[in-house]
């Protein structure tokens, strides 16, 4: 069945890009009906859930697509873009502090958004998540080097350009 809904798209979407065209007179929402075609083909595979966590990035633009050309909302239509890193943080792995951190910084956000119109400046709230994360999750310092690291690399490096000559 799954094989016969995604062999149909092309014409399902095809009817509904003319029925929303002749019967609503807006043609950029039939137009985004053809975003279904490769939507079907994701959604309807063996592992669906797995598929659609590698595939949310596309999924998003053409989300965001439909919502600005068919219905004129790119604002706020375009937080369907957090929808990549809640769609990895839920399908790949569990819950930890950083995640958590996350969620509730994107959270909290939105809330002021919706609640106060706050989305500028608040999004320089999400500078706070790079920040916490390195003061309190980091488990080494990436920007420490010690002399003999260094020192090694360098010897390594001219070993490696002496024997190629």
């Amino acid at each position: 069945m799954k094989q016969r809904i995604i062999a149909a798209m092309p014409l399902i979407s095809l009817l509904l890009f003319l029925a929303s065209g002749f019967i609503l007179e807006n043609w950029w929402l039939g137009a985004t009906f053809f975003f279904l075609i490769p939507l079907s083909t994701l959604l309807l595979a063996e592992k669906p859930l797995k598929r659609m966590a590698q595939s949310m990035p596309l999924i998003s633009i053409l989300l965001f697509l439909w919502l600005a050309w068919g219905f004129d909302l790119a604002h706020p239509g375009w937080v369907v873009f957090f929808l990549i890193p809640l769609s990895d943080m839920l399908f790949n792995g569990g819950l930890n502090l950083r995640r958590v951190l996350t969620i509730t910084v994107t959270v909290v956000y939105v809330i002021t958004g919706v609640l106060y119109d706050w989305w500028h400046p608040g999004w320089l709230m999400f500078l706070l998540i790079p920040i916490f994360n390195i003061l309190f999750f980091q488990k080494s310092n990436p920007f420490k080097v010690n002399a003999r690291s260094f020192k090694q690399r360098f010897n390594d490096y001219v070993e490696i350009v002496e024997d190629d000559k």
